[in-house]
């Protein structure tokens, strides 16, 4: 578990918008080769990262839209940051893994304006310790994409906007994405104790 700060699992060597390490607010198209190893979650504002720079210096709280994996292409599209990440952090405390199923595993995600943008894994972060994360219609866990669509940049999306490849197992025209829901508000226990209903066993079999 972390508060506010942790290693990434696999720093990555990219590229920071020049313009905020030299004081500029706009967005630039000068970038400075970096290692982006450290993301930093403070409640209500969107994830940011620590990084070092070629130069050799290291610069803390650089917010998600103005870091790239890759060089972007020319005439690409570049994405603003609430495009890039749906939800501002649920708190301070949070894990870090990346799951070795997922790894660099292909997948797409849905903007907010409906478009489908192709992207890679790289890694999840998971708020804990705090009211929304603990409601679990309102649970989001960030996972962490390198995006393959030209502008090199890095996307937080939670599991209800990712659409992922695993060409052994998924099915290229899945028909039940249309049925799925939001979690249910109920939390599963297996004390009697801490249930509703103390008298049920899961079986539905009356004590």
């Amino acid at each position: 578990m972390a508060t506010m700060n942790s290693s990434i699992p696999q720093h990555l060597y990219g590229l920071v918008d020049g313009g905020i390490l030299r004081g500029r607010v706009e967005d630039g198209d000068d970038f400075d080769k970096c290692v982006i190893f450290g993301v930093t979650s403070i409640p209500s504002r969107a994830l940011h990262f620590s990084i070092m720079t070629e130069a050799g210096s290291q610069w803390a709280r650089i917010p998600l839209h103005k870091l790239r994996h890759t060089e972007p292409v020319e005439g690409g599209p570049r994405h603003m940051l609430p495009e890039l990440q749906s939800w501002d952090c649920h708190g301070w405390d949070f894990s870090v893994t990346a799951y070795e199923y997922l790894r660099e595993m292909a997948c797409e995600y849905r903007t907010r304006d409906g478009i489908m943008v192709p992207a890679s894994y790289w890694f999840t972060l998971d708020h804990t310790d705090n009211g929304y994360s603990q409601y679990p219609p309102e649970h989001k866990c960030y996972h962490l994409l390198l995006l393959d669509d030209g502008s090199g940049q890095i996307a937080a999306q939670p599991n209800n906007r990712i659409l992922w490849r695993d060409d052994s197992f998924v099915h290229p025209n899945p028909t039940t994405l249309q049925e799925y829901r939001v979690m249910p508000d109920q939390t599963w226990h297996a004390e009697l104790g801490r249930n509703a209903d103390r008298n049920t066993f899961c079986n539905g079999v009356k004590e």
